[in-house]
Parts: structure tokens; C-alpha cells; sequence
């Protein structure tokens, strides 16, 4: 893969940061049922566009727009039949970017893997007419895998495993095409204090339907050890706030010797205009980023509300090396 070397060696590689927030920040249309995923069909030049100007503010990675584009949730926006063009343009729109902007660089495109579901509108909840079954939901994966593993990515990165049983799921998928595959736990912290798989309910307050009883969370521990089982290249902690982060990543490097990535969440969500923006500056992003890298993190970015100009004043505050951790 593009970034080996880099991996081998101990340097940090810079992730971009929130793709779907920054489409809508920038007037891509969100859909109520697949967040982003249909921006890449109706928006295509601002999906581009995202992706080059993370590649101007210094990323060695842009993820392709395809977090929410398994033929599951396209089907909740009436567009499983184009599950497989969805993805390999999306795909493609990445590629495009990294070639008009950073030809001469080495820069890898990822393509998104979730285990998100199709939403009721105006909600984050699942929507239930459109939940696949276990077998449904393993084939659905599988397309997805080896769609972007055709169209060219060159690593798939497994974005917002928060539970077992559906993260082994959609990572054996990604791990079966051969790629390299990164993956990207999201965590909250407990009322006792434990660190636990992301809580649908505590983190989006307000967003969730009155009847929607969200699963019980799941030690933070237990999904790291099923995931590092499967052999990934890289793991880390993603789309979790800056808060949970650092809890997060210190359970972490408890139990996993490989390379770590963190790349946190900074978003608020303004119910009146549906859009997402920062919660933090730039300035107090980069900190915290600045930190984890010196305490052992090499793979590191942002993910919802974290804008181009939060990754410019991250990559300005950056070592060139990850810190005693990985030294060690």
C-alpha cells in the first residue's frame, strides 16, 4: 500500500477530516434516510472539491463519500439499485481529486465501510423497514468490499464500530478483499465511568425517536479484543468526542501494539437548519491532536464537524514523527 513506508518507519500520516458535514457545509444536499450518500450523485463537484481541499490543507488520506452507501441504506432512500454505481463513483470522485491535486505525492484513497443503517426521517434512529437480516446484512457487506476494492481504493477503513456482533461483521467483509484494513472504534464514556462502544442514546440526545430503545453498550475492551482477532493493519478511536477520545485511546494501547489512529468528532447538530458545524476551533483541535500523536497515535484526522480549516491548523502543529509509544 501507498503509505507502508510511512507506517513502518514511525511517521505520522494525516487523515482528512469530516466528509459529510463538510458536503452539506458547502451546499451538498444531505438525504433524510442516507445522511451523505447521495451526494455523490447530486453532487458530485462538491464531493470532489471536499476531498481536494484536504488534500491542499496536507492529507495523506481522503476517504471516499461511501460511509452511508451499503445497499441497505440506499434502499432507504429508493436507491438500492444503484448501490454499486454509488460507490465506485464515489470512488472515483477521490481518485479524481488525488490526481488533479497531489499526483506527484503518495496519497491513498480509502474507501468508508459503517454499520449504519437507512434513518426515519428526521431522526438518526434505524429505520425499521429497512434493517437487513444477519445473512442480508453479510452479503450487503460483501458487495460493498469488493465494489471498492475494484474501483480502486487502497485501504478500507472501517468507520464508527461501536458493538461485536455487526463490526465483525462488515470487517470480515473488508478483510476478505485483501486490503489493508484500518479500523475505527467509536467510544463513549459510561455513567460509571467505563469506556463503552458509542451510546446512540447519550451521544445524540434529541435525535433519536421517543420509541427507539438503543442497545445496551458494550465494554469498550471486548470490541477492541474481537476486532484486533481479525488482524487489521491499524486501529483506532473515530468519531467520538475530543472528551471520550482520550479514555478511549488509553484503553486502546492496552491492548493493541499495532499502529493507532485517532480522529475525533467536533460537531454540533442545529435542529432548525439540519446542518452540523464545529463545537471546537481549529486552534483547540490541533491541540488535542498534537497530544495524542506525542502520546503514541500515528494516524490522525477528524470526523464530523471537523472542517478543511480544522485540518490546516492540525497539520501546522504536527511532529514528523509519532511519539514514545511507537518509538519504543
Amino acid at each position: 500500500m501507498v503509505l507502508d513506508e510511512k507506517l513502518s518507519t514511525g511517521d505520522i500520516i494525516v487523515l482528512d477530516g469530516a466528509t459529510g458535514t463538510e458536503i452539506a457545509r458547502l451546499g451538498g444536499a444531505m438525504n433524510a434516510a442516507a445522511w451523505c450518500g447521495v451526494a455523490t450523485r447530486t453532487h458530485p463537484d462538491t464531493v470532489r472539491r471536499v476531498h481536494e481541499a484536504y488534500l491542499e490543507a496536507g492529507a495523506d488520506v481522503v476517504t471516499a463519500n461511501t460511509f452511508a452507501t451499503c445497499r441497505h441504506v440506499l434502499e432507504g432512500a429508493g436507491l438500492g439499485d444503484e448501490t454499486v454505481a454509488i460507490n465506485r463513483r464515489a470512488v472515483e470522485l477521490a481518485c479524481e481529486a488525488r490526481d488533479r491535486v497531489a499526483p506527484d505525492r503518495p496519497v491513498a484513497v480509502a474507501g468508508s465501510m459503517s454499520n449504519t443503517c437507512a434513518w426515519l426521517p428526521g431522526t438518526v434512529t434505524p429505520d425499521p423497514a429497512h434493517l437487513p437480516s444477519p445473512e442480508q446484512e453479510a452479503a450487503n457487506y460483501r458487495e460493498m468490499a469488493d465494489t471498492l476494492a475494484e474501483a480502486g481504493c487502497d485501504l478500507l477503513v472501517m468507520e464508527m464500530m461501536l458493538d461485536v456482533e455487526h463490526a465483525l461483521r462488515v470487517t470480515e467483509a473488508a478483510m476478505a478483499t485483501g486490503l489493508p484494513v484500518w479500523v475505527g472504534i467509536s467510544a463513549s464514556r459510561g455513567a460509571d465511568g467505563a469506556m463503552v462502544g458509542w451510546d446512540l442514546g447519550l451521544e445524540m440526545k434529541g435525535r433519536v425517536s421517543e420509541s427507539y430503545e438503543p442497545p445496551e453498550p458494550e465494554p469498550l475492551e471486548a470490541i477492541i479484543d474481537a476486532l484486533a482477532a481479525l488482524g487489521p493493519q491499524a486501529v483506532g478511536i473515530m468519531h467520538s468526542t475530543p472528551e471520550s477520545t482520550t479514555p478511549g485511546l488509553e484503553v486502546l494501547f492496552g491492548r493493541w501494539r499495532g499502529p493507532v489512529m485517532a480522529y475525533p468528532e467536533t460537531a454540533y447538530f442545529d435542529t432548525e437548519t439540519q446542518l452540523a458545524g464545529a463545537r471546537i476551533d481549529p486552534d483547540e483541535f490541533a491541540e488535542d491532536c498534537r497530544r495524542w500523536v506525542e502520546s503514541g497515535v500515528q494516524i490522525i484526522g477528524g470526523c464530523c464537524g471537523t472542517t478543511i480549516a480544522h485540518i490546516r491548523a492540525m497539520v501546522d502543529r504536527l511532529p514528523a514523527r509519532v511519539g514514545a509509544r511507537q518509538a519504543a
